[in-house]
């Protein structure tokens, strides 16, 4: 443990045992408050994906493994408040200082590991719409930089001071502790926002640069840009690590730190699960979902594009009408009948031997000139269109471009 110098010992009041200063006890509610949401958010993840779309992947491990490190960050927190954190240093007791020690090398050793398996879970989650090889170096040279971070700083925390247990209790003989320790925090805290930045805007570009339309394309972003609460978390723990690295009152400014150190490992996990939850909320709310009846594991046409092999799915832009149980195709000039009168584009695609890769249907009927008609019921308007252009139902109603109906 590193002692203050005897000028500062000097300025210091005398200690109050008894009915000391202290900060409210705020940290360990808001604290559980945050690992309660997090929790939730994180098995609704795992249902999704193990129940709904039935992928679980490495990032969900990886996501699993994250929580857990964020909740044994929130609990060395809620523990370290009893022990003395939110008290000046001075009415202390010897013990309690030891104790605030321990409670923060493991809340800094917790922390590293529960952000650096947050970042690398959503890497991985980029890699499932990776398009250029540009995109898919760049996430793994990312990922290679941040397993080298979380190495590297597991190294320097943990030996700080030799040995281990140097950094809780008062010194020894024989005792080493880096004398550059608050530097050292203050580089742990910064190069952590720059890795949150870097994680943010890399799939930037590549999200940009998708067919899209406009509207869907400005939806994606601004799911990603949800993840900017985690850095300006990062920005706000930054702060309070200073001020606790400036100060040798450390035991009073901690109380602030802790909070924003749980905070950015929680939203981080949270951030990084909300894009996964898109099933559920269709499933619960179809009309979420029916402007573009997409699902993660669907092509823009509908075209399970899952390992389990490919499969038409009915759009979900249906509706009887009338007697004759008419619904809407998504699919252009095509009339779908319990009757049987006519055969509909959804019944020709679905005769087509596919292979693994998924098939656009509109993209496949788009090299001949002129488009296959289907008789349609008397009564029934069609109204045609370039089969290239926008696609247009016989009510009128235009769904976009041909890849992204």
């Amino acid at each position: 443990m590193l002692l203050p110098p005897i000028e500062i010992l000097l300025t210091w009041p005398e200690p109050n045992y008894e009915n000391p200063d202290r900060q409210a006890y705020f940290m360990a509610p808001l604290t559980i408050v945050m690992m309660v949401i997090c929790a939730i958010v994180v098995l609704l993840r795992l249902y999704v994906r193990a129940f709904i779309l039935k992928a679980f992947k490495a990032d969900d491990w990886l996501i699993i493994a994250a929580t857990i490190a964020a909740m044994a960050v929130s609990v060395t927190c809620i523990l370290s408040e009893p022990a003395g954190v939110g008290m000046h240093i001075w009415d202390l007791k010897p013990e309690q200082v030891k104790m605030v020690r321990i409670w923060s090398f493991a809340t800094q050793l917790t922390f590293t590991w529960a952000v650096s398996l947050t970042k690398i879970s959503i890497l991985l989650f980029y890699l499932r719409f990776c398009t250029t090889k540009a995109f898919k170096i760049s996430i793994y040279c990312t990922m290679a930089f941040l397993v080298a971070w979380t190495i590297n700083w597991t190294f320097l925390v943990t030996f700080q001071c030799v040995p281990v247990e140097a950094y809780w209790r008062l010194p020894k003989s024989g005792d080493f502790c880096i004398p550059q320790q608050n530097e050292m925090h203050l580089l742990h805290g910064s190069t952590n926002l720059v890795t949150d930045i870097l994680v943010l805007l890399l799939p930037v570009p590549t999200v940009w640069s998708l067919q899209m339309p406009m509207r869907q394309k400005l939806t994606l972003i601004g799911v990603f840009t949800l993840g900017i609460i985690a850095p300006l978390s990062a920005i706000l723990r930054l702060i309070y690590i200073e001020k606790a690295t400036v100060s040798w009152d450390q035991s009073w400014w901690c109380l602030e730190l802790w909070i924003y150190t749980s905070l950015e490992t929680h939203v981080g996990i949270v951030c990084a699960s909300i894009p996964s939850l898109k099933p559920l909320a269709i499933k619960i709310f179809p009309r979420f979902g029916s402007s573009h009846g997409l699902t993660e594991n669907l092509t823009p046409m509908g075209i399970n594009s899952s390992g389990g092999g490919p499969s038409l799915r009915r759009p979900s832009h249906s509706r009887a009408q009338g007697g004759g149980s008419r619904v809407r195709s998504l699919y252009p000039l095509s009339v779908i009948a319990k009757d049987g009168r006519g055969e509909s584009q959804e019944s020709i695609v679905g005769n087509m031997a596919m292979g693994r890769e998924s098939l656009d249907p509109i993209t496949s009927f788009s090299s001949s000139s002129t488009p296959p008609r289907v008789p349609p019921k008397d009564g029934t308007i069609v109204k045609t269109t370039e089969i290239t252009g926008n696609v247009t139902m016989w009510d009128g109603r235009t769904y976009g471009d041909d890849r992204n109906v």
